[in-house]
């Protein structure tokens, strides 16, 4: 049976095995030069990066991040490092002194500070003889009258601007709030200052200073000093990536090579592969360094997932050179048989797998779009270096042919194989029936499948980051931040009085929210300044804690404020008195859960302060991971048809024909289908790694399909029987079949190793994903050829 379609494959099939003789001619040649162009590119290795700030999930360029900056640029950075600490009693002088000198050695010796805000340098406002004084909360040296004292702690312990956020209810916890600087100062080589935004780099720096002088003053100011915020989170799963990243690859070296020693039992079946691969690993993350793409959460399993992945096409292109070298062929026709054998398959393998990933390649969230591009790529370049590379050293290389009969090989394989052909031969329509009740029933319970974006899920449980945050949550309320940024369009906007008022009646009505999802511990606004100076201006008389009529007076509090103490003023608006932040704490939560909470606060801030004709900017980082988590369903749900397109079209044009590129898609998809229904009923929810689980396993699971469908169509060309190709692909390739998914299998499990859930979770459900393709090609896609091919006469 000849057609055009045919036609065109065998001439791509013939043009692999011309350019093995190409090859061959001059090996040592050829291999220099890859070896050449690979050292140029690795050159570059050393500048690679990592990134595991929250607003790296999202571009530069991204409004989130723009809004972000421009609140930066202004008020700094939202994110605080919250020291915090138990103590007996506060108001104690020898604890005084010893909390101060902590107070200094933070300012003077941790980088980047922008303010630090603790009890020594809080602000006491206190009125005498209409005279606003603002002075230090805790003086040198503290009042030995008990009615002075007492004085003091009341101040301390019902002030709304300390309370739950410098010291807990009770007087007994505290805490030290180090606010980093958002921009630092570089001098360039021309000798000009260059603003820039601080990296990771420079906040671990800052975070290790912080941890190394409160560890000098465990015991002496508090038995256990605790360091908590969204940079300690940040930087702990920075530090568990570079982990991960090097014990993935390690153990992806080890794993694959011992299997290929298994599996080949000879040296250079060991040796070759890894080259190969080795090579490819290091020119993908070189473009990523060459393209200043940092190592991020996703990313930091492309070696190890290029190692797995890519030994594919090394094993099936190495499974049929053995064979026919082994059987007496010389090197050179061994080689350019394989190659004509396997060159298209591993094609399509390679370019279904590059399909998967690219599908995220337009996300968003630059984790997912990274990984998606260089994933892809890293799968065409292991592709072209199999193609070109491993001829070179197959030719190179020196090694003994063995006395194998292939027929006899791995008889319980054979026995296991021909078992399969003959019950999905006789049993075809059975087979594919129970398939699709097990598709429907799946998909069903697939689609009531959870999601969630919480990073602190993401670490493991005896992270000293995470404990240090949830203590900081028990004690004072919250740590996370939603900022609100109100620009009133003119200078000295926010000292109107019944702009303030109303201001005011927000503050007080955001801070009661509470729903099951969500808690607001705390909300801190000028309005709070204000009350505090018209307080004291009248007296201390506290029926005067309230927002004045007066704007003039309002102009003149906040004046008096910025006299004495500017940082404190400035720290809550800009200097043209015309934007003001409000910062809502909350606990952390899932950012399923967020954004209701942020599209209230949202709404309900232009409701209600809509007729000042003020604009208001929501920022933060809790905005960015509730943004994070959106455009993950959406890019996540439009990478999974479109890598379902893209790969199905390449079915198509390997099978030549549309229905049966069609049906072949079958066992490629319910796989997927299985394990999402099965991490439903295991109420385990997807996450920004586990929801990439579809459209890379896509491009996987298709792989062993790929070659039991190319083998199928070039038997069934030949013969017109469809039992006999099903039996003679499965009988010759299926043991290349297996031998890819144990190790693509073995390769994901590794991520069982890292310390992070969501990782472990993701290697598991890929794992899971490819043993059942595996399954679904040995029984499920004879079957359907079974039903969908027809047994012909072929003419001669």
């Amino acid at each position: 049976m000849t057609t055009s379609s045919s036609n065109w494959k065998q001439a791509i099939e013939s043009g692999f095995g011309e350019l093995g003789r190409m090859i061959a001619r001059h090996p040592l040649l050829w291999f220099a030069g890859y070896l050449l162009v690979i050292a140029a590119i690795g050159s570059q290795l050393i500048h690679i990066r990592k990134d595991a700030s929250i607003e790296g999930f999202l571009e530069k360029g991204a409004i989130e991040i723009q809004k972000y900056d421009e609140f930066k640029s202004i008020f700094g950075r939202d994110e605080v490092l919250m020291i915090g600490f138990e103590v007996d009693d506060v108001f104690n002088q020898e604890f005084i002194d010893t909390l101060r000198k902590f107070h200094q050695e933070l300012e003077a010796e941790v980088p980047y500070i922008r303010r630090i805000d603790s009890l020594t340098n809080a602000r006491r406002t206190i009125g005498a003889d209409d005279t606003l004084y603002i002075e230090d909360l805790l003086p040198e040296v503290l009042p030995t009258d008990p009615e002075e004292l007492q004085s003091l702690k009341d101040y301390a312990f019902n002030s709304p601007n300390y309370r739950n956020f410098l010291i807990s209810e009770d007087g007994h916890y505290l805490t030290v709030a180090v606010q980093l600087a958002a921009f630092k100062f570089e001098t360039d080589k021309d000798g000009n200052v260059q603003r820039e935004y601080l990296e990771d780099v420079d906040l671990a720096q800052a975070l290790e200073k912080v941890y190394e002088i409160s560890k000098r003053y465990e015991g002496v100011l508090a038995d256990k000093i605790q360091v908590a915020g969204s940079v300690p989170i940040s930087i702990m799963i920075g530090t568990i990536i570079e982990r991960d990243f090097s014990v993935f690859t390690a153990l992806a070296i080890l794993v694959i090579g011992t299997l290929l020693a298994i599996i080949f039992k000879r040296a250079s079946g060991v040796i070759m592969p890894l080259i190969v691969m080795m090579l490819g690993v290091i020119a993908t993350i070189s473009f990523m360094a060459i393209m200043d793409t940092p190592l991020q959460v996703s990313t930091s399993i492309l070696p190890s997932f290029l190692l797995a992945v890519c030994v594919g096409d090394s094993i099936h292109l190495l499974s049929i050179f053995y064979r026919h070298y082994d059987e007496g062929d010389e090197k050179v026709e061994a080689l350019v048989k394989s190659l004509e054998h396997t060159g298209l398959a591993i094609f399509f393998t390679s370019v279904t797998t590059a399909a998967g990933l690219a599908s995220f390649a337009t996300s968003d969230l630059t984790p997912v779009s990274a990984l998606g591009f260089f994933g892809a790529l890293g799968s065409i370049i292991a592709f072209v270096l199999t193609l070109f590379t491993l001829p070179c050293l197959i030719c190179l290389v020196p090694f003994k042919r063995k006395n194998h009969d292939y027929t006899q090989e791995g008889s319980r394989l054979q026995s296991f194989l021909a078992w399969c052909v003959k019950f999905s031969t006789s049993y075809p329509k059975i087979i594919v029936a129970v398939a699709s009740i097990l598709f429907v029933i799946s998909t069903a319970v697939a689609s009531k499948v959870e999601f969630s974006h919480w990073p602190l899920k993401w670490l493991p449980d005896d992270s000293p980051a995470l404990a240090a945050l949830q203590t900081q949550e028990s004690r004072m309320g919250g740590s996370l931040a939603i900022e609100m940024m109100i620009d009133t369009g003119k200078d000295r906007g926010i000292t109107n009085a019944e702009f303030m008022k109303k201001l005011e009646h927000v503050v007080n009505n955001v801070s009661q929210w509470e729903t099951e999802d969500y808690r607001i511990a705390k909300v801190l606004s000028i309005a709070d300044i204000v009350k505090e100076s018209n307080r004291a201006l009248h007296d201390n008389d506290e029926a005067h804690y309230l927002i004045p009529d007066s704007s003039e007076l309002i102009s003149q509090e906040l004046f008096l404020i910025e006299l004495d103490k500017p940082e404190d003023l400035f720290n809550m608006i800009d200097k043209e008195y015309r934007r003001a932040r409000v910062t809502i704490f909350l606990p952390w939560a899932d950012a399923l859960d967020m954004m209701p909470l942020m599209e209230k606060v949202e709404e309900y801030f232009n409701q209600e302060l809509g007729d000042y004709s003020v604009e208001i900017v929501e920022t933060g980082v809790t905005p960015i991971l509730g943004t994070t988590f959106a455009k993950m369903l959406y890019s996540t749900a439009e990478s999974y048809g479109l890598a379902a397109i893209v790969i199905t079209v390449m079915m198509v044009l390997l099978i030549g024909s549309v229905k049966l590129g069609l049906i072949s898609m079958f066992p490629s998809l319910l796989p997927i289908s299985i394990v999402l229904a099965f991490f439903s009923l295991a109420n385990m929810p997807l996450d920004m790694l586990t929801m990439l689980v579809g459209s890379i396993a896509i491009g996987l699971t298709v792989d062993d399909n790929v070659h039991f469908m190319h083998g199928f169509r070039r038997l069934y060309a030949k013969t017109g029987d469809p039992v006999y190709a099903i039996e003679h692909t499965l009988l010759s390739s299926g043991r290349a079949m297996l031998i890819t998914s144990v190790v693509l299998s073995a390769g994901f499990f590794i991520y069982t190793q890292s310390q992070m859930k969501n990782m472990i979770a993701f290697g598991l459900m890929t794992a899971m994903c490819i043993a059942l393709a595996l399954a679904g090609t040995f029984l499920l896609a004879p079957a359907l050829m079974m039903l969908s091919n027809k047994k012909i006469e072929i003419k001669e």
